[in-house]
């Protein structure tokens, strides 16, 4: 069997932690279906840089039948090409992979004539734009493409989070030259959607109309996430109806975004119910488990931005496995999916009238709430569990292989941007071509 590198962000949902994220998810919804199929992986995922994170040696090691797990130090190690190198090397793999953007990009930097398979978790662009608007500084834009562009350029093949992200990815393919004709009908790009282990409690709520109804977000407080409509819409819920209170795991993201969840701290701290927000900050699993337990409404805002249309939610997919009602703005591809399907309520993103009015009709339905919420952990059972969603993936770690334009350069980055007056003739050129082999034909 395989011999499968991957490399991640940690921590992972196995270990113990307070800040199991999105990233850490990723990795194991790689790296789990490789290791029940008989693969051997070698697992190693950065410690993402903490001010509040315990001290830990710059490298652990942890042995488990097939999986060889590494948690590293992110500058130290998880940044040092040739410490990457040296552990790829020893371990001789029969491929890389990069779970997240930014392992996508190491993989692709550090793999040599190793393939690669780069999975894009999130839309980086979208990223980029929004923290750029946040902090008001250009040069995020370049920062990001600077590392992402590593991963287009040199990885085999490609996995997204959403099929709007598959054609974005596509499109900047092609800006990087790798739509070439070496390519021509390859297929480059393929989406996992965001999934769960298929072993993910089921937490069926019983609550009585007129009991208390917990409003629930969980999370880090990102870029896109809406806190002005998020705070407004669950004030105005509050004035209206005395059974609704909210209760929020999760916070700030340090080193990316300290700006959100700050902001949204402000504006709970001078509320008129302040004693009906309960926000826990980030919190060990057990005390996470517990408030999940006391979840009557799974909530997910978003901005109006290019992220939120192509991206994905790893707390909407969560809130499906563990039976938690859903009510999301309605934007990204997995709100859309599940609004048709009728397993979600929605709301119109920027409407905090319009989220009050569903929250409260959410109070008011307990059973109805019931219901759709078993259906839609039927969905994610069928749909978005880790095995389910990763066929092709699976299929690429049997047999890896280099992209067919592997080892040859992308067209576009030979060349400059042409004059106006040299593409003209060019035009010009070819129409004049055209004509004069149609009339040798007549």
């Amino acid at each position: 069997m395989k011999r499968i590198f991957i490399l991640g962000i940690g921590p992972l949902s196995i270990e113990n932690s307070t800040k199991f994220h999105g990233g850490g998810n990723r990795a194991w919804h790689l790296a789990k279906p490789l290791l029940d199929r008989g693969f051997e992986v070698i697992l190693l995922c950065m410690r993402i840089t903490d001010k509040s994170a315990a001290e830990f040696p710059n490298e652990e090691r942890m042995q488990d039948g097939n999986l060889t797990y590494y948690a590293v130090d992110e500058l130290i190690c998880f940044a040092d090409d040739g410490y990457l190198r040296e552990i790829i090397a020893a371990h001789r793999p029969d491929a890389v992979v990069g779970a997240c953007v930014y392992p996508a990009c190491r993989a692709a930097a550090v793999a040599g004539e190793l393939p690669v398979w780069a999975d894009i978790h999130g839309y980086p662009m979208g990223e980029a734009q929004a923290k750029a608007f946040h902090y008001q500084e250009p040069g995020y834009i370049h920062h990001f493409w600077n590392i992402y562009r590593e991963a287009l350029r040199r990885a085999d093949r490609f996995s997204v989070t959403s099929e709007r992200q598959r054609m974005a990815v596509i499109g900047e393919l092609g800006v990087m030259g790798r739509l070439n004709h070496h390519t021509f009908m390859e297929p480059l790009v393929t989406t996992i959607p965001i999934a769960w282990d298929a072993n993910t409690p089921f937490l069926k709520t019983q609550r009585a109309k007129n009991d208390p109804f917990t409003v629930f977000f969980s999370g880090g407080y990102n870029l896109w996430c809406d806190v002005e409509t998020l705070f407004h819409g669950l004030e105005i819920a509050m004035e209206r109806d005395s059974r609704i209170r909210f209760l929020s795991t999760g916070g700030a993201i340090d080193g990316h975004d300290e700006k959100t969840y700050p902001r949204f701290v402000q504006l709970v701290e001078a509320s008129r119910f302040r004693n009906r927000f309960d926000l826990r900050g980030w919190v060990a699993k057990e005390e996470l488990e517990e408030c999940q337990n006391r979840a009557h409404l799974g909530i997910n805002v978003d901005l109006n931005c290019y992220e939120t249309y192509i991206g994905a939610r790893n707390r909407i997919t969560e809130f499906l496995a563990r039976g938690i009602p859903v009510l999301t703005t309605l934007g990204t591809e997995i709100s859309q999916i599940l609004f048709y399907k009728g397993m979600v309520l929605t709301a119109p993103m920027n409407h905090p009238q319009a989220l009050a009015g569903e929250i409260i009709l959410a109070a008011n339905h307990p059973e109805k709430m019931e219901q759709m919420a078993a259906k839609a952990r039927q969905l994610f059972e069928e749909q978005y569990t880790y095995t389910n969603t990763v066929g092709e993936f699976v299929k690429w770690c049997e047999h890896p292989c280099h992209s067919r334009d592997f080892g040859k350069a992308p067209v576009l980055l030979d060349y400059g941007i042409a004059p106006a007056q040299d593409i003209h003739r060019e035009r010009i050129g070819k129409r004049f071509l055209r004509k004069f082999i149609k009339s040798k034909n007549k």
